[in-house]
């Protein structure tokens, strides 16, 4: 079982749906005692990084995931879920994140760029990752956002999209994945990657 968890900013149904799609059976919570229970963890996400912390905070979740995390359990973060595993973000404001991925979260700011990032995105590899089995350059995901992740170290990229910089599309660091893209919207590319995430669990 995978708790999905509702922290009131998640594209919580969609998720749920995609990973029926790939026989892993979803649980929408924000129960600790659920999440602890759970084989993995997915944190969805759509808005802005303050509101995202302050509810996980609210539902005293923060605790529940750093305990999860810290035992070796998968957490996988998507879109506005994966930001939050990084330090910190610059969004309207400076904001403290979960620290789980070195680095920060910052605004595209190249002139005459379009934001937010939005539509379809090839990925390009990285580096070798089972997360990326059977996806080749021609693999399109879908993005919505204006902000995007500068880890500390480009080795915890998997995979990057251009958009006038590198952006980080999956990244992982030990146990913990993120997509900045959203892999429910993603169509057959993005069931390829939550089957990789599948199999990963085994």
């Amino acid at each position: 079982m995978i708790a999905i968890i509702d922290y009131d900013v998640g594209n919580l149904k969609n998720v749920y749906t995609a990973l029926k799609d790939v026989d892993l059976e979803g649980v929408i919570t924000r129960d600790p005692k659920v999440v602890d229970n759970a084989e993995a963890i997915i944190l969805p996400g759509v808005g802005a990084f303050s509101d995202a912390m302050e509810h996980l905070r609210q539902f005293d979740l923060v605790n529940c995931l750093d305990k999860n995390v810290q035992s070796g359990k998968t957490l996988m973060g998507i879109c506005l879920g994966m930001q939050v595993l990084f330090d910190k973000s610059t969004e309207d404001g400076e904001w403290t994140g979960l620290g789980y991925i070195p680095g920060e979260i910052v605004k595209f700011d190249a002139p005459g760029l379009k934001i937010p990032h939005m539509g379809w995105n090839n990925l390009i590899i990285n580096r070798d990752d089972s997360l990326v089995k059977g996806i080749g350059s021609e693999d399109y995901v879908y993005f919505v956002h204006s902000y995007y992740a500068q880890p500390k170290s480009f080795d915890d990229v998997v995979a990057y999209a251009d958009y006038s910089v590198k952006v980080p599309g999956i990244v992982r660091k030990e146990n913990v994945i993120g997509m900045q893209f959203h892999p429910e919207k993603s169509s057959r590319v993005g069931t390829q990657l939550l089957m990789n995430f599948k199999e990963n669990l085994k």
